[in-house]
């Protein structure tokens, strides 16, 4: 390799091309230039460089060999070169035998050259200095890359010998520079072939040539000369250039882009010597392959594959189905021989198979082959790269371009057809339409418009005719809207009654009426005509009318119905109320006579006996009318979708204690062996406090143990038990596997959920009631929780029942997120579980009365006397109630109605008040609000109890004592100012856990601790 630039083109630098040594060994190449050396057998002094004769024929310098002039020496001579960077280059300058060159031995150079030479050697750059009449080269380490082949001969060479291809071409720099005395720069025009890492390589140079010495300028003794190799950013330009007028390739036909692209080719064949361009037609379903075009290939060659599918193994075909959506690379082989290759004439060494594609569809193929005189390197990969996707992005437009025009071809087809279409569809539309002009002409309207508007087209003709088919109150109606879109509006909606008459479905006949669909037409944002659309709605009209009235008609029957509910309710309860006290006040006394007296003559203890069964008997009697009446009032809300689920803090093992207590009585009285088995489940998840809704689960657990003990009854060894235990999933796993469950509804939202609920775990309660009764038959089973029914028709003559427990109890555990379900053997019992989904419990707070009974057991010890005020219009209620509170030894006040209430609390100060609602004069409702107004404005006596705090409480506590127990009747007493609200009928042990609850450090005995689970409002 040379370190200047010829101006040979590269066809003639092409036979530049100079042997491969082996690797450098400096001893071994220190005696080869010796030996090269010594051909110059004589040595002399150098003179200075003569310029060049004036000679039509370019001549070698001399070089003659001659013996240099040795200096005389005065003293011992310095080794100079010891100064010089101890480098191995260095090292090798300094074996080299030097006096058998022209230059003469080391120690005989003068100042000039000995000073160039230290400069040389701390240049970094590749430099080399060419010194006397035969330019004898002398070079530094940098150099020594760019020497390539003619090093290590080169070192203390003259220029012809080193170089000699180049001569020819170079001398004119050098006369140049001899001639003026200033140093003269040559750029790379032309590109060098050299052969320096085992190929035939295009390489670019730049450099100078300055004229060094002591004496005239333009008779220097030497030249150094730099050189700089500049091929990467020659390649770079010279492939930009290329890749820029690929670019610019104009948006056209496939055809005549691919010949664009092929035209730009050919312009740089020194780095595409070949090329081959195909087109993926997808037209016929499958790929088929096109040839667009090609370079370099002769007719008749094997690589000219034309139309051939993707899947043919001819040609090239093979390599582009491999590619992919990427670039293959394939070496060459014998498939390319006699190729015309272009630019350098040799053939490619690799050639890359690139995919044109637009995302992942593939639109072509384009086979090149690289540069064949550069490697297959980075800025080369980059070159394909770039070119791919330039030529990708062609191939997409005109793709694009074909593609949009047969659209277009399309569109205008199915414009043409979708006229003819719309035409059609608006002469047989069910709508009419119409088209006006500003000036009120009709311009054209289908045959419907004239039918809805009950007129002809012929009454049309004159301006705004149409104002004339709707009725005269309604036209000032038509002439606005037609104003407001003159106005700009974008579209109307109005309706409007014609003068045509309609005949409703009961026969009544009536002005027919439109529903107008109007917006105007704009050109260029100017209205130009107006457009509408109308709709007969006289049928519409007609059954929204009537649909409101039926709604109307069905509201008032709600309204009435639960009127009559809570009619029924309250009557109902309210001697139940007075019942339930006797009942329960009768086997209170009782049991304190057969506790105080020690002997009781036998027939006085068979009368008590008998009064204690009667009054149990009562008592029983009693709850079962109550759940008659609570089903009936769960039954009116799951028809009106009014049933709510309320959450409160539950401890799972007392509610079903507290249940079971309820019918403790009964199961004793009838003799019937029960008990109660929690599982280890409890324990294990650890399941303590849980939210869930006690009152929807007791009313299950109330109908399903009912149910136990009626059919319990006739057999011979009675037995109940009930099993419950809790899971996190498969809740059905706990029961038997051949269970029954009952076919929900409808999917329902998962109430737990909600805030109320809580943050804590999901988890499953599972309660199951096993009894020894008749069992079911299989047939029976399907149909027991469908609504009104019951196992068999003998069944209710035989064991009563109403046929809702169990419908109400499927449709409970449901909206609880569980099931209900059963199992049974006739003659052996049935088996009837359930579970519901509740929360665990983070914050434990008591919510059951009697958790609050156990809660305000430990209160103080010394508390004052309960004042109560009873507020009951029912004497019967005041008088038994009455009773029953004095024995817990409650101090008690009546009032009749509300406003009597009210006189009471401004003469004395109570600790508690009971509210009935349903009162003459004042009800309970603003009796309730009244207190509370007159509390917050610190009125009368209230008032001041509120400020001295003197009943211990910051307000009155009051009780609404009702019988109207819909959620909504219980949310409004709530809001009056009701603290809690008590259901009748009730026990008066439930009432007083309330109130101690309600007000703490009063005197009261203990209370009985079986009583029904309710949830507190």
């Amino acid at each position: 390799m040379s370190p200047v630039v010829s101006s040979l083109s590269p066809s003639a630098s092409a036979h530049m091309e100079l042997p491969r040594l082996p690797p450098f060994d400096a001893e071994e190449q220190g005696e080869k230039v010796t030996a090269h050396l010594r051909m110059h057998q004589h040595q002399q002094p150098t003179p200075p460089i003569s310029p060049p004769e004036c000679d039509d024929t370019p001549k070698s310098p001399p070089h003659t060999p001659h013996t240099p002039q040795l200096l005389p020496k005065s003293k011992p001579h310095h080794d100079w070169t010891e100064d010089l960077p101890q480098t191995d280059h260095v090292h090798f300058f300094r074996q080299v035998d030097w006096a058998s060159s022209e230059l003469g031995p080391l120690e005989h150079w003068d100042d000039t050259l000995r000073v160039f030479i230290r400069f040389l050697f701390a240049d970094s750059r590749a430099a080399c200095i060419w010194w006397g009449p035969s330019l004898v080269a002398i070079y530094n380490e940098s150099y020594r890359p760019l020497s390539a082949n003619a090093h290590p001969q080169l070192m203390g060479s003259a220029f012809i010998d080193g170089y000699p291809d180049l001569w020819d071409g170079i001398k004119p720099f050098f006369d140049t520079a001899r001639t003026s005395g200033v140093g003269v720069e040559y750029s790379p025009d032309s590109p060098l072939i050299v052969e320096r890492h085992g190929y035939r390589e295009e390489t670019y140079f730049s450099g100078n040539f300055i004229p060094i010495g002591n004496g005239p300028t333009n008779q220097p003794q030497g030249f150094y000369n730099v050189s700089f190799e500049v091929t990467a950013p020659r390649l770079s330009d010279r492939r930009t250039t290329m890749l820029n007028r690929l670019a610019s390739v104009p948006h056209t036909g496939i055809s005549s882009a691919c010949d664009r692209i092929l035209e730009t080719l050919k312009t740089n064949g020194e780095d595409i010597p070949l090329a081959i361009l195909y087109e993926a037609d997808e037209s016929s379903g499958s790929t088929v392959l096109r040839l667009k075009g090609h370079i370099g290939l002769p007719k008749g060659h094997s690589l000219l594959v034309d139309n051939q599918k993707i899947s043919s193994e001819e040609g090239l075909i093979p390599e582009c189905r491999r590619a992919g959506l990427d670039t293959v690379i394939i070496d060459f082989d014998d498939r390319f021989g006699s190729v015309s290759w272009a630019g350098w004439g040799s053939p490619s060494k690799k050639i890359a198979i690139s995919t044109i594609a637009s995302g992942t569809r593939v639109l072509g193929y384009l086979v090149v082959g690289t540069n064949p005189c550069r490697p297959y390197d980075d800025p080369c990969k980059q070159f394909i790269k770039d070119m791919g996707r330039i030529v990708a992005s062609i191939f997409s437009n005109a793709v694009g371009t074909r593609e949009i025009a047969i659209r277009q071809e399309q569109l205008e087809n199915d414009l043409a057809l979708s006229d003819m279409k719309l035409r059609h569809l608006i002469e047989h539309a069910s709508v009419g339409m119409c088209h006006l002009s500003l000036d009120g002409y009709v311009v054209w309207a289908n045959d419907h418009y004239y039918t809805l508007s009950g007129v002809s087209a012929e009454s049309h003709q004159t301006p705004f005719a149409f104002f004339d088919a709707y009725v005269e109150e309604d036209r000032k109606k038509v002439i606005d809207q037609w104003n407001s879109l003159l106005a700009g509006t974008n579209h109307i909606s109005v309706e409007l009654r014609l003068q045509r008459r309609y005949t409703t479905p009961v026969g009544d006949s009536e002005h027919a009426e439109l529903q107008v669909l109007a917006f105007p037409y704009r050109e260029n944002g100017e209205v130009k005509s107006i457009m509408a659309c109308t709709t007969d709605i006289s049928k519409l009209k007609f059954f929204g009318t009537f649909q409101a009235r039926l709604a109307a008609e069905a509201r008032e029957a709600k309204r009435q119905q639960e009127a009559f509910i809570d009619v029924v309710s309250h009557e109902m309860r309210n001697p139940l109320s007075a019942i339930v006290h006797c009942a329960d006040g009768i086997a209170i006394a009782v049991e304190e006579c057969r506790s105080q007296l020690s002997s009781i003559p036998q027939p006085c203890l068979d009368a008590i006996n008998d009064n204690l069964a009667s009054a149990r008997i009562i008592m029983q009697c009693a709850n079962h009318q109550k759940r008659i009446i609570d089903d009936v009032l769960t039954l009116s809300k799951l028809d009106s979708m009014l049933l709510s689920i309320t959450p409160t803090v539950v401890r799972p093992t007392r509610l079903v204690n507290s249940i079971l207590s309820i019918f403790e009585p009964e199961l004793k009285a009838n003799k019937i062996r029960y008990r109660v088995d929690p599982t280890e489940s409890l324990e294990n998840l650890g399941v303590d406090f849980v939210h869930l809704d006690p009152s929807r689960v007791t009313q299950i657990f109330i109908n399903l143990i009912t149910n136990a003990i009626k059919f319990v009854k006739t057999s011979a060894d009675p037995s109940i038990s009930v099993r419950f235990g809790a899971c996190t999933k498969n809740p059905r796993s706990f029961f038997p596997a051949g269970t029954f469950w009952a076919a929900k509804n409808k999917e329902l939202e998962d109430v737990t959920t909600n805030p109320e609920w809580g943050n804590g775990e999901s988890i499953y309660l599972t309660f199951e009631v096993k009894d020894s009764g008749i069992g079911l038959q299989e047939r029976e089973i399907h149909k027991i929780f469908e609504r009104f029914r019951q196992a068999n028709m003998k069944t209710h003559v035989k064991y009563g029942g109403s046929g809702l427990g169990l419908f109400i109890s499927k449709e409970l555990t449901e909206r609880q997120g569980g099931e209900i379900g059963v199992s049974s053997i006739p003659g052996r019992g049935s088996t009837f579980g359930f579970y519901v989904k509740a929360r665990r419990v983070i914050a434990k707070s008591p919510q059951m009365l009697s958790e609050l009974c156990d809660k305000s057991a430990g209160m103080e010890e010394t508390p004052k006397q309960l004042q109560v005020l009873l507020v009951e219009d029912n004497i019967i209620n005041q008088q038994v109630l009455g009773r029953q509170l004095k024995k817990t030894g409650c101090n008690i006040d009546v009032a009749n109605h509300g406003l009597e209430a009210l006189e009471m609390l401004e003469k004395k100060i109570f600790d508690v008040v009971l509210m009935d609602l349903e009162m003459p004069v004042l009800n309970g409702l603003a009796a309730m609000q009244e207190i509370r107004k007159r509390e917050l404005e610190g009125e009368g006596l209230l008032g001041q109890a509120m400020r001295d705090r003197s009943r211990g409480t910051k307000r009155l506590p009051v009780i609404a004592v009702t019988a109207n127990v819909r959620q909504e009747q219980i949310h409004t007493a709530i809001a009056a100012g009701a603290d809690r609200v008590m259901q009748k009928p009730f026990k008066a042990t439930e009432l007083v856990c309330l109130m101690k609850d309600l007000v703490p450090n009063v005197a009261m005995p203990g209370v009985n601790e079986r009583m029904e689970a309710l949830s507190l409002t």
